[in-house]
């Protein structure tokens, strides 16, 4: 895992190009040659009208997720339907499994109202029902997942298939704040109210943003020099925590998620306080202020995925002081030769195996000679 000025992994970051009235409608005039229609939560679910994204691959789109409901009520209503393909159309795209689904909505509320319901997995129902698609029952997987410990709302997934005689597509509900299984779907070919509705919300995200820096910045005053080495403690500490859970997840097969605890927002607020004051300390350049903190954070997530030692234990504390001082002063820190072999795995990431054995050494080198220390 590489980490970079946004505090996030590769796995990490959200957002993008937002789709333009035009795109969307050549995208849907194309699924309408098809014989395909998007589904959404059927009329009479109060709240907006949402586009809440689309997916495509060399230029053909493989799905369309349209919302209804309040996005920022934790409570609900709020019924997202992804509308896809399957089988071979997918082109070697993979669905996800319910309870990413069910994930992936509590980070859409986490990354609207800052709202962390806490990680997963949870105590889950999953149940076979039916839910109604344009009036007629259809067979249904649902897992329905309890509050945990954090609070937050009862939240229900569902996935099921529609056979067509030109293809089959797959939907995908997720919902809050409605009985399981209880939303009904129906398929829409005016889009129109769903672009409306997503530039609506952009623009009070926006608004919302703008509000407040301004608060922030309301005593006028130019942010203070940033004192000492404490942002370059939290960002080094923050960014092991995220490796080894990453390389845990991913060693046991599930798909790598980032804890939403670990996504704040002041994430790049710390990273600029480390850069200036590496800047000022380092006498550097904001390039090789902003080099030196991503070579920094990167060894040590690199070290917290291959080290069981380092998090948790006076070791991997020393460590993380360490590497902070000889990224900034350039001290000749007890584990010196740790930090040279690092310097040599960065400047090449296509490094061999002999040359991170090597860094690795070194670092069990230095464990040993604190022990004799100590």
């Amino acid at each position: 895992m590489q980490y970079g000025r946004d505090g996030s992994g590769a796995a990490g970051g959200r957002g993008g190009r937002q789709p333009g009235a035009e795109e969307v409608a050549a995208a849907l005039a194309s699924w309408r040659r098809a014989g395909r229609l998007p589904y959404t939560a059927a009329p009479g679910l109060p709240g907006m009208r949402l586009l809440g994204g689309w997916h495509s691959v060399n230029g053909e789109l493989l799905s369309f997720t349209l919302c209804t409901g309040d996005p920022y009520a934790p409570g609900g209503p709020y019924v997202s339907v992804r509308t896809a393909l399957t089988g071979d159309d997918l082109r070697g795209e993979v669905l996800s499994g319910l309870d990413e689904v069910i994930e992936d909505e509590r980070d859409r509320l986490f990354d609207l109202t800052g709202l962390d319901e806490g990680d997963g997995p949870r105590r889950a129902r999953l149940a076979e029902r039916t839910l109604l698609v344009d009036g007629v029952p259809v067979p249904a997987r649902l897992r329905v997942e309890e509050p945990g410990e954090a609070g937050g709302a009862e939240l229900w997934a569902a996935q099921l298939t529609l056979h067509r005689p030109r293809g089959e597509v797959g939907l995908t509900v997720t919902a809050r704040g409605l009985p399981a299984g209880s939303a009904a779907l129906a398929a829409t070919g005016d889009l129109g109210p769903y672009l409306a509705g997503r530039a609506l919300l952009l623009e009070d995200q926006e608004a919302r943003r703008a509000a407040a820096r301004d608060g922030a910045g309301a005593g006028g005053a130019e942010a203070a020099a940033p004192v000492g080495l404490e942002a370059h403690r939290r960002l080094a500490f923050g960014s092991m925590e995220r490796s080894r859970i990453l390389a845990e997840q991913l060693s046991s097969g599930r798909v790598p998620r980032t804890p939403r605890r670990l996504r704040a927002d002041d994430d790049r607020d710390l990273w600029e306080e480390a850069v200036r004051q590496q800047m000022r300390l380092a006498s550097e350049s904001r390039q090789e202020a902003d080099e030196s903190v991503t070579s920094m954070v990167n060894h040590l997530g690199w070290l917290a995925e291959r080290a069981d030692w380092a998090i948790g234990t006076e070791d991997g504390r020393q460590a993380v002081e360490e590497t902070v001082r000889h990224a900034v002063f350039g001290s000749e820190v007890p584990s010196l030769r740790a930090q040279q072999a690092w310097h040599a795995v960065w400047s090449d990431l296509r490094a061999h195996e002999s040359a991170l054995e090597d860094w690795l050494a070194a670092w069990e080198r230095w464990r040993r000679a604190r022990r004799r220390r100590h």
